[in-house]
């Protein structure tokens, strides 16, 4: 077939009726099937350009399926329409949004946005761009198998994620799902290491080995006992100096609800150092995101306690008398800091009503509507705790005497 000076040129097959080549003046050769409906107009598909995975034998074999369907009164061009718009209502990252809008936020409102999350950053990541009705069994099964370290994500992406099938089905949108009867992943065994007041007198002073803005996040991390990912997202305008608070949004919240931090003395000083701002984020390396990789941090944060706790335990042993013993560090990770600081508010006497709201727990009298009227219900109390924290983390760094009741306390904590 020579290139046409204009237009397109047509050379038809005589084998199959209505299966061709055409030609354009660009030179490209692309094969073609002309057909008609009963009772509809003539039309003309493209079945793919010349070459791999077409020649005149796979092109025509193509033909001769859709010239089946039209024989059946089934239109190729609109059945190829309907199939693209079906592959793009299913797609996973359009239909997350979709079954967020249309299902979570109706009926999981004080955990819509949780569930919204753990869709996005263990689901989708793995399957975006993909059609929903395209994933397998074993390709979900592959998502959690790599979530065994945290096994509470694990088991709460699960619910979320088959719910989102089960919606899908209810719907009509795919036909089965395709964890229909999977197990859940096996519920997270307690966690109970609370540290120990070497161990926090080490983390403390290992903060000044962190590279700003590391140091003081972990540094307001463990004065204020909030979660890891609310203090290094903290924006400057969640912050009230003149009162001494921090309003966390509810958005922002692990479980969604609004929640209230007096700032103690400790806090005050940590920030003061800082520098006060009206904009931005106190805690990042980029100025527009959150500091990140923690488990990096970790890692360099035992690193310097090791020598730290070694040193302490090396004068101890000196000052009695005895022999000086190899330190270790027990495993442990960032959220044991707030059970060690709820452990020490229980010991210093703290109502465990007052310890949940100091760490925005959710129990039944806080939950809910109720929750949003009682939002500065215990305020009073919550800031005499977290003072108390302080002063006890103040006399502990500090070295306060051995025979005092804090330190005596503190011991009994590990």
């Amino acid at each position: 077939m020579p290139i046409p000076a204009a237009g397109d040129a047509f050379l038809w097959d005589a084998e199959t009726r209505g299966f061709g080549l055409r030609v354009t003046k660009g030179g490209v050769r692309s094969y073609v099937l002309q057909y008609r409906v009963t009772g509809r107009p003539a039309r003309r598909l493209t079945i793919g350009v010349h070459g791999s995975p077409w020649t005149v034998k796979s092109a025509r074999a193509k033909a001769e399926l859709y010239l089946a369907e039209v024989r059946a009164g089934v239109d190729p061009v609109e059945a190829r329409r309907k199939a693209a718009a079906t592959a793009a209502d299913l797609d996973v990252s359009s239909y997350i949004t979709r079954f967020v809008d249309g299902y979570l936020k109706g009926e999981w409102p004080d955990t819509w946005r949780t569930a919204k999350r753990q869709l996005e950053t263990y689901f989708e990541a793995r399957f975006k761009g993909r059609s929903l009705a395209s994933i397998e069994r074993h390709e979900v099964t592959a998502v959690f198998d790599g979530m065994r370290a945290t096994p509470a994500a694990a088991r709460n992406t699960h619910a979320v994620v088959r719910k989102l099938f089960r919606w899908a089905v209810n719907r009509g949108d795919i036909a089965v799902s395709p964890i229909a009867d999977m197990a859940a992943p096996p519920a997270p065994k307690p966690r109970k290491r609370v540290l120990t007041p070497d161990e926090i007198v080490a983390v403390w002073r290992a903060s000044y080995h962190l590279s700003a803005p590391f140091g003081p996040w972990l540094r307001l991390l463990v004065i204020t006992l909030q979660r890891r990912n609310e203090v290094a997202g903290l924006p400057w305008t969640e912050l009230s100096q003149a009162n001494g608070l921090w309003n966390l949004p509810g958005p922002r919240a692990k479980n969604d609800n609004d929640h209230i931090v007096p700032l103690s003395p400790l806090a005050v000083a940590e920030l003061d150092a800082l520098t006060w701002s009206r904009k931005g984020l106190l805690f990042s390396t980029t100025g527009r995101t959150p500091i990140s990789s923690f488990s990096k941090l970790k890692t360099k944060l035992d690193g310097y306690m090791v020598p730290i706790m070694q040193e302490m335990a090396d004068e101890r042993a000196d000052a009695l008398g005895e022999d000086r013993e190899p330190v270790t560090i027990a495993p442990w990770v960032f959220h044991d800091l707030r059970r060690t600081g709820t452990t020490a508010l229980q010991q210093l006497g703290i109502p465990i009503e007052v310890t949940e709201r100091v760490i925005n727990h959710i129990s039944g009298e806080t939950a809910g509507i109720r929750g949003v009227y009682n939002l500065y219900a215990y305020l009073d109390e919550k800031r005499a705790a977290l003072d108390a924290w302080a002063k006890y983390l103040g006399q502990l760094i500090a070295g306060a005497s051995e025979t005092s009741n804090v330190i005596a306390m503190a011991r009994s904590v590990g």
